[in-house]
């Protein structure tokens, strides 16, 4: 079997932690970087980490970046302090051959996501780019959402196990809809759109949200979780609505310079 890393990122993850480095146990290292935990995350994390570093934080791609380059394996499974390799998605990474991987860059995965315990069936499959060849993957720059690519689209494989996205967290309400995590990235979001050609136009406004709402609440089949479902699906038209109008904001900015 090939020798694979899993490289973990964590900020005051007590709550998750342990859950995210027994799921890993399979792994020939486990390499955690942390970016100034303030709770127990340290003492956890090193009674299962191969190697325990602090990193001030760099930055989405960037931390995560910098716990690959750590990693004394070719293969590194990215993982948050929050997440979980479920079984079967363990099983399946565990399968592989060297034939395989010499075919591959980038393996791609689904990831089942919980608000406040419960699991959030519209945001299936949430596919996420997570098991990588280091020295062949691909990094673009993404503000809010970090992603690896494969050298060529060819090279690249879709698992069918999960990870499982805050399955043991202690986060409450505050953590997903008082809006100060968005709030926090609003204005970087829209300078990276900006600088890629978006503009903010009335039209945005008047139909991005109510479309966003559509998707995740009739489309993605939320109206099966009753009244969470229809949250989640309100949440998500709020971030659209923010994120186009921080774009605005920008542009005005820009205008006035």
């Amino acid at each position: 079997m090939p020798k694979f890393s899993v490289a973990i990122c964590s900020m005051n993850a007590a709550d998750t932690i342990r859950q995210a480095c027994e799921s890993a146990s399979f792994a020939d290292e486990i390499i955690i970087v942390d970016s100034g935990s303030t709770d127990a995350t340290p003492e956890i994390a090193k009674q299962y980490a191969s190697k325990f570093v602090h990193q001030p934080w760099l930055g989405f791609t960037e931390q995560k970046k910098c716990s690959a380059s750590l990693c004394s394996n070719d293969w590194v499974l990215i993982l948050d302090s929050d997440e979980e390799i479920s079984p079967k998605l363990a099983q399946q990474i565990q399968s592989l051959t060297d034939e395989q991987l010499e075919k591959l860059d980038v393996l791609n995965m689904p990831r089942r996501n919980y608000v406040m315990g419960r699991y959030v069936r519209a945001w299936d499959p949430d596919m996420q780019s997570r098991l990588i060849h280091r020295d062949r993957a691909v990094w673009p720059d993404e503000t809010l959402h970090d992603a690896r690519l494969p050298s060529h689209p060819s090279r690249v494989k879709n698992l069918t196990g999960h990870l499982e996205h805050k399955k043991a967290s202690a986060a409450d309400f505050a953590d997903y809809f008082s809006g100060s995590r968005m709030d926090a990235r609003l204005m970087k979001v829209a300078k990276q759109m900006y600088e890629r050609g978006k503009r903010a136009k009335f039209t945005d406004f008047l139909f991005r949200p109510s479309l966003a709402f559509i998707k995740f609440f009739i489309l993605k089949r939320g109206f099966l979780d009753g009244t969470f479902g229809f949250i989640i699906a309100q949440k998500a038209a709020s971030s659209v609505q923010l994120k186009y109008a921080a774009l605005w904001a920008y542009q005005q900015q820009q205008r006035n310079q």
